[in-house]
């Protein structure tokens, strides 16, 4: 996948067959999953440093990996995105990591309605299900793509963002406007401009962090004003759209690796 201008011009999804994706077309789907990491590389905004706790002397060595310096109180290093993945992840190291019953092989979700052949992450767990893309898919090699949308996920990105986020949240962290697509159909809600805000990375990380966005509530139909729907790009500040900030909200977190050929 190849960073490039976050526009939403740049959002035309080639077809992608069920069963043969191929790396270009794992790309392409990366890309249009991704196209808010795709325009200027996100920084690692991190959080207040809480060390560990030691374990009692007495208790056998945790399975867990230790958490990182930057991790906030309260969460899990073991949640924190990017974390240990990487392209060169497999399913075996995911077993090492997750154990034998939380690494499944199965279909994937695309867009419109397609399916691939990856992995999901604790398939019955709500809260820490993902979703893994492969650039071969029969293989499961060459990891691509990372995707989580669970409403009550424990996975969250390095730099503080997590699932339910609001819009308004996210302008204060990016200290700018933030332009999105409209909500409604399958590529909604894809931050396309962060206009070199906080939330903007350098442009040389590893690792494309992005975030999608939705209504907050999806259980209730919004009021006129509350968010901007259809094909078009919107601003965080569009006067249309008084209450945008509290009812558009992070509804998908991703990780992507940018090389095309890491086979």
């Amino acid at each position: 996948m190849k960073a490039g201008s976050m526009k939403a011009d740049s959002m035309e999804a080639g077809s992608m067959k069920a069963g043969s994706m191929t790396r270009s077309a794992v790309a392409a789907f990366a890309c249009l999953c991704l196209l808010v990491a795709c325009s200027r590389p996100q920084p690692d905004s991190h959080e207040a440093v809480v060390p560990a706790k030691p374990a009692p002397a007495s208790s056998p060595a945790s399975d867990q990996p230790p958490p990182p310096v930057n991790a906030p109180a309260g969460q899990s290093a073991a949640y924190v995105l990017p974390g240990d993945f990487a392209p060169d992840t497999t399913v075996e190291t995911l077993r090492k990591r997750f154990g034998d019953a939380q690494v499944k092989i199965g279909k994937v979700p695309g867009a419109e309605g397609e399916a691939f052949r990856g992995v999901i992450l604790f398939p019955d767990d709500s809260t820490r299900r993902a979703y893994l893309y492969f650039q071969d898919e029969q293989a499961l090699r060459g990891l691509s793509l990372m995707r989580v949308f669970e409403p009550d996920s424990r996975w969250r990105l390095d730099n503080g963002i997590t699932i339910g986020m609001t819009l308004e949240e996210l302008v204060r962290r990016n200290g700018r406007a933030i332009e999105y697509t409209g909500l409604g159909w399958d590529y909604g809600g894809t931050v396309t401009d962060l206009h070199d805000g906080a939330l903007a990375p350098p442009g040389n990380d590893a690792v494309l962090r992005s975030w999608k966005l939705g209504p907050k509530d999806i259980e209730h139909e919004a009021a006129a004003n509350a968010y901007p729907v259809g094909e078009g790009t919107f601003s965080s500040d569009d006067p249309r759209y008084s209450e945008q900030g509290r009812n558009v909200a992070v509804r998908e977190l991703s990780i992507s690796f940018p090389g095309e050929d890491d086979l």
